[in-house]
């Protein structure tokens, strides 16, 4: 299989072999006549959402996106694009959701695939073993802040600029001269600004990753549909021979039986865990009950919130979500510096971190911050 893979943040390019039973990659320096074309989108151009859920039916799980991502985005959902990665363990899918704008994808004609130069990073992570790390990648006009746990995304962060490189955090893509650093993630050709181009060749070893098109997902029906027609097929062969052959009836009648039986748990055998939704109900009161935020509780993280917003360049909020163990909120600010300002203030009182700062095309930040209430 031939890939051309290609880096639209750095818009670089690699060509490549890729043989997904050897697990290789051959680099061609001349481009054949026939390839599959797979690109990188540019986070600078991407929002991100993190999402958990109780279940992994993949029907069930996009309906909960759409509504989740209904709930979170500030513009209407028919205005973007978006595909999630997503795992199943421990008893809960997790979800790691891209978003990007309808007419971004749309003025790319010719792709087979069109990949988050995220998912390249992180394939490139675990071909280099590396199951928990934090990368700064270096691209055209911004820099990207990833931190992966356990072989995913845990969090992802798109910054303008960058004052100290943090330690023990990996160097990639178009490193500036004056920055230093001691980690370096690299790839076979020996050019870290490469990293992306070749994270998007490993697509045809490890498919982890996603595809705004949609055109690289299978869905459970379609495989359903697989089946039933392997199964259909299987039938008819076998009584084509049942009637050339009536000798041997007793035993061809036994053959399909056995294929029937295999092509059936093959094709519609269920593995997930069943939950009673009565239980489920009865859990989650009981749980309210016990762990429930008071009105009093509420107001006085609403007012610690707008004291420390004070003096801090934060423009708006336009979201906020108190829970019964942690808050978030969602606003507009002047630069990342105030973004930090704001969440420094309110780590005073509460455990917070931030989730997602994004430049916006008139030079502000879009930012998303998350706390632990107790």
């Amino acid at each position: 299989m031939i890939i051309k893979a290609v880096d639209l943040g750095l818009s670089k390019e690699l060509t490549g072999e890729v043989n997904p039973l050897k697990k290789y990659i051959k680099i061609l320096t001349k481009e054949p006549k026939t390839f599959k074309k797979i690109y990188g989108f540019p986070s600078s151009k991407s929002t991100f959402r993190k999402y958990s859920f109780p279940f992994k039916d993949r029907s069930k799980i996009e309906k909960a996106v759409r509504t989740q991502l209904q709930i979170d985005l500030p513009f209407p959902l028919e205005e973007v694009e978006y595909s999630y990665y997503q795992r199943y363990e421990k008893n809960k899918s997790e979800l790691f959701c891209v978003i990007v704008k309808n007419e971004d994808i749309q003025n790319i004609k010719d792709g087979d695939i069109i990949d988050s130069e995220i998912f390249a990073l992180l394939r490139l992570a675990k071909f280099n073993n590396l199951n928990d790390c934090e990368i700064l990648h270096f691209s055209k006009g911004y820099i990207v802040y990833l931190k992966i746990k356990n072989q995913f995304i845990d969090q992802v962060r798109v910054l303008s600029d960058i004052t100290e490189i943090p330690q023990n955090v990996y160097l990639s893509g178009d490193i500036p001269e004056n920055v230093e650093g001691i980690k370096l993630l690299n790839n076979p050709e020996n050019d870290p600004s490469l990293n992306v181009a070749y994270g998007l060749l490993l697509r045809g070893i490890d498919d982890t990753g996603i595809d705004f098109l949609h055109r690289s997902e299978e869905t459970y029906v379609e495989r359903l549909l697989k089946g039933a027609v392997y199964l259909t097929v299987a039938i008819l062969i076998l009584n084509v021979a049942f009637f050339i052959k009536l000798s041997l009836l007793e035993k061809q009648l036994r053959q399909i039986k056995e294929k029937e039986k295999e092509l059936f748990v093959k094709g519609f055998n269920y593995t997930g865990e069943v939950f009673d939704p009565l239980e489920q109900a009865k859990g989650k009161i009981a749980s309210l009950r016990a762990k429930s935020v008071s009105k009093e509780d509420a107001v006085d993280i609403l007012d610690f919130m707008g004291a420390s917003k004070k003096g801090t360049g934060i423009i708006s909020i336009y979201k906020i979500s108190i829970t019964s163990e942690r808050f978030s909120i969602q606003g507009l600010a002047e630069s990342i510096k105030d973004v930090e300002k704001f969440k420094n203030n309110l780590s005073k009182r509460y455990s917070t971190s931030i989730d997602e700062t994004v430049s916006t095309p008139e030079g502000k930040v879009r930012f998303s911050i998350s706390g632990a209430v107790r």
